[in-house]
């Protein structure tokens, strides 16, 4: 079967590795990347041997591309992915899919409307750390899990020039830094930049949320971010409450003002023991165990699973294998609206200082099979 032909609008630093992985996997081939700033678009072509670089306007009127992917600043999520839909294309979002839960549904309304589908980032849960921990689960290695915890702790003021990218995460000519372009407004402050990777974690091991509880704080008024002093216009500390459908209670927080922290990122408690799981950024890492005695040490899972590397975009490509073959995929658009409506339940909470019941929820994606090689999706 042929591939999937895909297209790129945003050639920033997370382009990069969108467009490597897309070169990895058979169902999808990257034909075309765009950008308003067209250097950075012929930049990238030029770097993957991508064969087109245009505009957005031109790539959304290519007929052959199918699912175009939306790495455009946070802010601009909504705008350019009904563009897209209206377009008559799939649309994958990077995350958050849109930074307004309201948003998020008319995004998913329109697609429904037009018969195409949306799905969205994080697709980390696709790795092999993560496919393991959810066997364990699935296998009732911990018991009846009932408790959570996860954690984002990082310092988001950097002063000074940028540091050294690395060699998937490389800039294109004219790049400014990502809070620099955007601010720490609503929207681009941690809880929606880095909380969607712990919330689609959560989702693919336990289900989704029914209600949530925050506070929040806004540490300093300005921050450095690689030499551009930024005015924060949004909570930067938000620690809460998750009740999960499933009866699960998870401590969840996600702060930009600690500077060190040796606390797990996320751990699952179950009536027989403890699931210890690395940062939900990264696709590999290591799945500790420990039962309920005292006796018991922690115990490394082995890994049966693939997508042991950074591969991002292959939800996309698992939704352009789930058009083709009527399935669902599992970087679904109603799981990246669920996270979107748990963090504006978050703020609202903090602001009302009630508990917020979700308006969404979402499907459990189903789990990949042990076994699968490297860059291989299921039928």
């Amino acid at each position: 079967m042929p591939a999937t032909k895909i297209g790129i609008i945003g050639c920033g630093v997370i382009s990069g590795i969108y467009i490597e992985t897309s070169q990895k996997i058979d169902a999808i081939d990257c034909v075309a990347v765009a950008d308003v700033n067209l250097d950075a678009a012929r930049h990238r072509a030029g770097q993957y041997g991508i064969a087109r670089a245009c505009t957005p306007d031109e790539l959304l009127a290519d007929p052959s591309i199918e699912i175009v992917i939306n790495l455009t600043p946070n802010r601009l999520h909504f705008d350019v992915g009904m563009q897209i839909v209206a377009a008559g294309k799939s649309v994958y979002g990077e995350k958050p899919l849109c930074v307004h839960r309201e948003q998020a549904q008319q995004l998913l309304a329109a697609a429904r409307e037009r018969g195409v589908r949306v799905g969205g980032a994080p697709d980390t849960f696709f790795g092999g750390a993560w496919q393991t921990a959810r066997k364990a689960i699935d296998d009732g290695l911990i018991g009846q899990p009932f408790a959570a915890a996860a954690t984002f702790q990082a310092y988001r003021e950097q002063p000074g020039a940028p540091r050294a990218s690395s060699p998937t995460r490389t800039a294109v000519p004219g790049a400014t830094s990502f809070f620099a372009q955007q601010g720490f407004k609503y929207g681009v402050t941690v809880p929606f930049d880095m909380g969607p990777y712990y919330l689609h974690a959560l989702i693919n091991l336990l289900g989704p949320f029914r209600a949530v509880s925050a506070m929040t704080r806004t540490v300093r008024e300005e921050i450095e971010h690689f030499g551009v002093v930024q005015k924060v216009e949004s909570p930067t500390h938000v620690a809460g409450l998750l009740e999960l459908r499933s009866g699960v209670l998870c401590q969840y927080l996600t702060s930009s003002d600690i500077p060190r922290t040796d606390l797990p990122h996320l751990e699952i408690y179950g009536t027989e023991g403890t699931l210890r799981c690395p940062d939900p950024n990264v696709f590999p890492g290591p799945v500790l165990v420990r039962g309920r005695t005292a006796s018991d040490e922690w115990a490394e899972l082995p890994c049966q699973h693939s997508f042991n590397q950074d591969s991002r975009g292959v939800g996309a490509a698992d939704m352009a294998v789930a058009i083709r073959n009527g399935r669902p995929h599992r970087a679904a658009g109603e799981m990246a609206a669920h996270a979107v409506d748990v963090v504006n339940a978050l703020h609202e909470s903090a602001e009302s200082g009630r508990r917020v019941e979700l308006t969404t929820t979402c499907e459990r994606p189903a789990a990949l099979l042990a076994g699968l090689a490297n860059w291989t999706l299921p039928d």
